[in-house]
C-alpha cells in the first residue's frame, strides 16, 4: 500500500485529470490553461514509461504537479473573462512581412553555418569529403567541451536563426498558399547545418520551438476554419515533438564520428540519448531529495529563469552551464533539471508558485484577449509556448537567441499593423 502512495503515477494522472477537466470547460486545447497540464503530462508519462530504471520520486512529480497546477488556476481565472467579440486586423500584410523577414533572416544565419563550417575544415585541415564533413562535429564537440568558444562572428550571425524561425512559424499560421507555408521551413536549413557542424543539439531544438511556438501563437487570432487549424495544429507539434527526439540520435552519432571511419559508418549511444531525451525527471527528483531538503534555498531573482532578459539588462552576467553538478544515469551523468528547478532556486517553493498563478493569468488574459491587441498578446503567448515547452531542459529565458525573436517579432507586427485594416469579429470556441 504504501508503495502504491509513494507511486509516481498518482501525480501524473492527477495532472491528466487537471487537463481533461480543463479542456471540457474551455474546449481548447491550446488555452494556457488546459496546453500546460496537457503537455506536462505528457513529460511526465514519457520518462516513466520509457525510462523504467531511473529512480523517479513521487514527491519530485507532485511538485511539477502543485507549481503546473498553479499556472492552471491563474489560466483560468482569466480565461473566465474573455470578450464574445473583438477588434482584429486582417493577415495579409503580417503574412507577407513576417514571411520576407523570415527569409532574409535566414541567409544571414546560414552565411554564419557556412563560414563555421569553412573555418572548421580549415583549422582541422580537413577535406571536403562526406567523411571530413561528419568529422567536424566530433571535433568541435571535443573542444566545446574543453571549454573553447564559438567565434563571435560566428555567433552573431547564426543568432538570427531564433527571429527567423519564429517568423516563419507565424507566417505558416496566416499564409495564404502552400509555397509560402513550404518556405516558411526555411530557418530550418541554417539551424540544421549549424549544429550538425557544431554537434549541438541546443539551436535546432530551439528553432523547432520557437517556430511551434509562433505558430500557436499566431493561429489564436487567424479567423481560419476551426476543424482545419485543429488538426494542422496537432500534426505539426506531433511531427515537431517526433523530429525533436529523432534529433537526440543524428547529433550523437556526429560526435562519436571521426574522419578515420567510413562516411557511412556510424553509431549512436542509445543509452546516452536516453538519459538525455528522458532523463530529466530522474534529475530533478535527485534535486528534490538532496539531504538539506527546501532549508538551503537562496531567493535569485530570477538568475536561473531570466539569465537572458538580467544579462540584456546588464544586470547578471549568465553563466554557461548553470548546473553544473551532474547525476548518474546508468552508464551516463546528465544535469537537465528541468525550469522547475530554476523557478524555486530564484524564488523558493511559495515564491515559484505565485510565480505560475501571475504567469498562467498573464497568458490566460494574453489568450482571451489577443484579437483585441494582437501584438502584445500574440508575444506573450509566445513565451508561454515556448516556455512550457523547452521546460522539461531549463527556462527558454535563460538564452538570449529567443528574447532576441520576441523582440524582432513585435517589431514586424507592430509595422504590418500599420498596414492593416482592423475588422470587427465575433470570437468563436478555439480548438
Amino acid at each position: 500500500m504504501s508503495n502504491f502512495i509513494a507511486s509516481p503515477w498518482i501525480p501524473t494522472v492527477m495532472l491528466l485529470t487537471i487537463a481533461a477537466v480543463t479542456r471540457f470547460f474551455q474546449r481548447s486545447w491550446f488555452a494556457p490553461s488546459v496546453f500546460a497540464p496537457t503537455i506536462w503530462f505528457a513529460y511526465l508519462f514519457l520518462p516513466l514509461a520509457l525510462a523504467p530504471e531511473y529512480r523517479v520520486s513521487s514527491l519530485a512529480v507532485w511538485l511539477i504537479v502543485l507549481l503546473t497546477g498553479c499556472m492552471t488556476i491563474g489560466a483560468v481565472l482569466s480565461e473566465m473573462q474573455a470578450p464574445k467579440s473583438s477588434v482584429t486586423w486582417t493577415h495579409g500584410v503580417a503574412a507577407s512581412r513576417l514571411l520576407r523577414m523570415s527569409l532574409v533572416l535566414s541567409a544571414v544565419s546560414m552565411a554564419g553555418a557556412a563560414y563555421s563550417a569553412y573555418g572548421a575544415l580549415t583549422q582541422y585541415g580537413l577535406d571536403g569529403s562526406l567523411s571530413g564533413l561528419l568529422a567536424i562535429g566530433h571535433l568541435v564537440s571535443v573542444e566545446r567541451y574543453a571549454g573553447e568558444q564559438t567565434p563571435f562572428l560566428v555567433r552573431v550571425l547564426v543568432t538570427w536563426t531564433f527571429p527567423a524561425a519564429l517568423l516563419g512559424g507565424m507566417s505558416f499560421a496566416i499564409a495564404s498558399s502552400r509555397r509560402a507555408r513550404i518556405l516558411s521551413f526555411m530557418p530550418l536549413l541554417p539551424a540544421l547545418a549549424f549544429s550538425l557542424v557544431q554537434a549541438a543539439k541546443a539551436n535546432t531544438l530551439i528553432a523547432i520551438l520557437l517556430g511551434m511556438s509562433g505558430y500557436l501563437a499566431m493561429r489564436t487570432i487567424a479567423a481560419r476554419s476551426e476543424a482545419k487549424q485543429k488538426r494542422t495544429a496537432l500534426i505539426t507539434l506531433a511531427a515537431a515533438l517526433v523530429g525533436g527526439m529523432s534529433f537526440f540520435f543524428a547529433v550523437d552519432t556526429l560526435r562519436s564520428h571521426t574522419q578515420k571511419q567510413d562516411g557511412l559508418e556510424v553509431q549512436s549511444d542509445f543509452g546516452r540519448v536516453k538519459s538525455t531525451a528522458v532523463g530529466y525527471l530522474s534529475v530533478f527528483s535527485n534535486w528534490v531529495d538532496r539531504p538539506e531538503g527546501f532549508d538551503s534555498f537562496h531567493l535569485n531573482l530570477g538568475e536561473y529563469t531570466f539569465g537572458g532578459l538580467l544579462q540584456a539588462a546588464g544586470l547578471n552576467k549568465r553563466e554557461v552551464g548553470i548546473f553544473t553538478d551532474t547525476v548518474p544515469l546508468g552508464s551516463d551523468d546528465s544535469n537537465i533539471y528541468t525550469a522547475f528547478r530554476g523557478l524555486v532556486e530564484d524564488f523558493t517553493p511559495v515564491g515559484a508558485a505565485l510565480a505560475c498563478v501571475v504567469a498562467g493569468y498573464v497568458s490566460g488574459r494574453a489568450h482571451s484577449h489577443a484579437r483585441r491587441k494582437p501584438i502584445s498578446d500574440v508575444v506573450v503567448l509566445i513565451g508561454f509556448y515556448g516556455f512550457i515547452l523547452w521546460s522539461p531542459i531549463g527556462s527558454l529565458f535563460v538564452y538570449n537567441g529567443p528574447i532576441l525573436a520576441l523582440i524582432v517579432a513585435a517589431m514586424v507586427l507592430k509595422h504590418a499593423e500599420r498596414f492593416s485594416q482592423p475588422i470587427r469579429i465575433h470570437r468563436t470556441e478555439a480548438l
